[in-house]
């Protein structure tokens, strides 16, 4: 008998003309993990949102542990022992961790007042039990998007559900917090949990999953015993067009300097002095917590150092107009940073560029929106133009913001997490479109937690650890998930 059972789940979207899922099946067992894949736009999420009562199917049914159930909403699920751990936050910004853990479940005193000791305590002990950082009674618009996972985590373990479904869970989550995880799931696995996984990391999968199920245009076409795929075979699986290529192209020399950091420090950061030229990718690898966000912060001119320089084409950051045309910038934070959510997909593509188009044009909407369009489909963004940009899936999310920002012909790059929530062939794109950056005379700075990204991107490679950089030569690049995990040691 099967844990959790989705058959024949049929979903659409009419507001965007979206066909999501079109007869898709999933079966989960108990004791297993079951892995979820698929390219962008696939039916990944949308299946797994109905799982946990946050859409209802059009047609199709769901079982869980044999019983057929109808979820009106995501209580329903929890109810029923289904726990969600979403690709994106919803935990309530204005509230503590522990707030948002016990919400809805409200330790009491007297019956009558909330008690937040307890709250917290509880969350801690929970924290600890499982190997998590986040402190329980910090708020959570202060903490940054690993620590947002971890919560949500938490949340989902403290309904003591039984049937997990992770979306992208390690998407921001570095080499450690992904072991720590990945140690859990497999305690869980071996505790009866049934756990539907869903990820685009054709590694993390093979080394965690026990099946595999591929989604193709909101279908299942296969399910397999994960032992049976490799790397390769599994991206072509994907897709089938491609997927596997990887490497990088030559680079001619690079050129002048475009920007530079001397002794420049900010909190955790620093001192640090770098330099990357025209005409180079220059990557550096951190896990989270490492000052990555403060190094990010201080590249994108978010925030000036404390002490010391950071500049760009010669002027200091406090001088430099960093949403010119000169510079593009895609952040760790795509939806707070990168994007309007309640906009359209239309507008999000256009933005820093509307006041090219006359008022007569934009009211017509006929020429931004045939620009709009041309611009999502190079980089495979698949919306509907008119559909707020919520609508999007995350990797299309991702590829929105990467389409708007390199089509600047920039002089400067600065991209962190480039390959964050992307399949492989759209990873492979991404990565391509970056290095078309450098050869066109950019700049690129690339930041990632994800050893990958800076292997098959980077000219010149550091590793960022406790604030402070340390070069690294071809050689070691090679062993780079083994050079960071030793930093920490």
């Amino acid at each position: 008998m099967d844990a959790l059972a989705l058959v024949g789940i049929h979903k659409s979207f009419p507001d965007t003309g979206t066909v999501a899922l079109s007869g898709a099946d999933l079966r989960v067992a108990r004791g297993e993990i079951h892995a979820l894949v698929g390219e962008n736009g696939a039916g990944k999420s949308t299946l797994a949102r109905i799982a946990c009562g946050m859409l209802a199917p059009d047609r199709g049914g769901i079982e869980v542990r044999g019983s057929a159930v109808a979820f009106r909403s995501r209580r329903d699920a929890e109810r029923a022992g289904i726990g969600l751990v979403p690709q994106y936050s919803m935990l309530a910004e204005g509230l503590t961790v522990a707030q948002n853990i016990s919400l809805g479940h409200e330790p009491r005193r007297l019956g009558l007042f909330y008690d937040s000791r307890r709250a917290e305590y509880e969350a801690a002990m929970l924290a600890q039990r499982y190997g998590f950082s986040v402190p329980a009674d910090a708020v959570v618009a202060a903490l940054g998007p690993s620590q947002r996972r971890e919560a949500e985590i938490l949340r989902a373990m403290a309904r003591g559900a039984d049937i997990l479904v992770l979306d992208e869970p390690t998407s921001i989550l570095d080499e450690s917090e992904t072991r720590t995880l990945f140690d859990l799931l497999r305690r869980l696995r071996a505790a009866g949990a049934a756990i539907v996984y869903i990820s685009h990391r054709a590694r993390e999968i093979l080394d965690l999953a026990d099946r595999v199920t591929v989604l193709r245009d909101g279908v299942a076409l296969t399910t397999l015993a994960a032992g049976q795929l490799d790397e390769c075979g599994l991206a072509e699986l994907i897709a089938p067009t491609g997927a596997c290529a990887s490497g990088r192209d030559g680079a001619s020399a690079p050129g002048q300097p475009v920007l530079q950091f001397l002794g420049a420090e900010a909190g955790p950061l620093g001192p640090v002095d770098l330099v990357v030229r025209s005409g180079e990718i220059v990557g550096v690898a951190a896990f989270a917590g490492n000052a990555m966000d403060t190094l990010e912060d201080l590249s994108a001119g978010v925030r000036l150092p404390d002490r010391g320089t950071v500049a760009a084409f010669g002027l200091s950051m406090d001088r430099l107009r960093r949403r010119g045309h000169r510079i593009a910038y895609i952040p760790t934070d795509r939806e707070g940073r990168g994007m309007s959510l309640r906009s359209s997909l239309r507008d999000n593509v256009l933005a820093g560029r509307l006041s090219g188009y006359s008022p007569v044009e934009y009211a017509a909407r006929k020429t931004p929106h045939a620009d709009a369009l041309a611009l999502a489909k190079s980089m495979d963004v698949q919306g509907h133009m008119a559909a707020p940009a919520e609508a999007l899936s995350g990797g299309n999310r991702q590829r929105l913001v990467l389409a708007r920002e390199l089509d600047k012909r920039p002089e400067l790059v600065v991209v962190a997490n480039p390959s964050q929530g992307l399949d492989p062939a759209a990873r492979s794109k991404a990565l391509g479109a970056i290095r078309k950056a450098r050869d066109q005379g950019a700049a690129v700075l690339v930041l990632s937690q994800d050893p990958d990204d800076i292997r098959d991107l980077a000219d010149r490679a550091f590793v960022l650890y406790r604030g402070k950089l340390k070069p690294i030569d071809s050689e070691e690049a090679g062993g780079l998930s083994a050079l960071l995990t030793g930093a920490r040691t």
